[in-house]
């Protein structure tokens, strides 16, 4: 298995939003539909959550194929959520309790910045208290959140459609994802700093929209419809840059039939 030079990692996103604007529609059904079943999976105390983390893989690759579909001008529907479910799915949930424990040991090992706040905040949901917050500790804990888990997310990349297309074991794809982003770390980096630039741009918007709000010049309501949608069509246009780069990344690779062809 080998993988080519990334072009532009911006690119990504460009043929993500792409994607999404051919069938707008059926995404958000998609979305709406996973977020019922994360909301449900929730109720149950403390496994729920477990088991909605152990099972992110199979969702992911459900959303990668709902990308697959629409690059070769198929058609999607909300019973394309199952798809992920349906090949491999010991091997995918193998990878979700990889991913489980590896979230937290890195949060484990973040206790040692602010003796365990961020752990409370993350599992429990406890807030900070200020002092967390006067005294750096809690910034210390992210920044070594942020430093251990960024390989995380190098292995878990691409891991979850290497093990669904390429019937990769799960640490056989976890290795190739993390040197597939390592290999090409200029790309990702420019596409992650896209993506923050987006996201500030994008909390501009919605900062100019609740002082408008504030004012009564708007409704209150649009705050909150505005909200809501940019958290909506933002799941899709990310898994579809997550497969944009899978292509341009893996060309010759089964699952994506062809490279992705310019969706622009």
């Amino acid at each position: 298995m080998t993988t080519v030079p990334a072009k532009n990692g911006w690119i990504w996103l460009v043929q993500g939003f792409a994607l999404f604007r051919r069938s707008p529609a059926k995404w958000l059904l998609i979305v709406l539909a996973y977020w019922m079943a994360i909301a449900l999976l929730n109720q149950i105390p403390v496994v729920g959550a477990l088991v909605a983390t152990v099972l992110l893989p199979a969702f992911s690759v459900s959303f990668m194929v709902a990308c697959d579909e629409l690059a070769h001008k198929r058609s999607i529907g909300v019973a394309t959520l199952a798809a992920g479910f349906r090949t491999r799915l010991a091997a995918l949930v193998t990878m979700g309790a990889i991913y489980l424990v590896s979230i937290l040991l890195v949060l484990w090992v973040s206790t040692l910045a602010d003796n365990g706040t961020l752990w409370r905040w993350v599992i429990s949901g406890k807030a900070p208290p200020e002092s967390a917050l006067r005294d750096g500790s809690l910034s210390s804990a992210l920044l070594l959140a942020a430093a251990l888990g960024t390989p995380v997310m190098m292995a878990f990349w691409f891991a979850p459609v290497l093990t669904a297309w390429q019937a990769m074991s799960a640490p056989k794809a976890l290795f190739f994802s993390f040197f597939a982003a390592w290999r090409n770390w200029r790309a990702f980096l420019l596409y992650g700093a896209v993506l923050i630039l987006a996201g500030i741009g994008i909390s501009m918007l919605i900062g100019v929209i609740g002082i408008l709000v504030a004012a009564k010049v708007l409704p209150s309501d649009v705050l909150r419809i505005a909200a809501f949608l940019v958290s909506l069509t933002a799941l899709p246009i990310i898994f579809g840059s997550f497969y944009a780069g899978y292509c341009d990344l893996f060309p010759s690779a089964p699952g994506a039939a062809e490279p992705l062809a310019p969706v622009y």
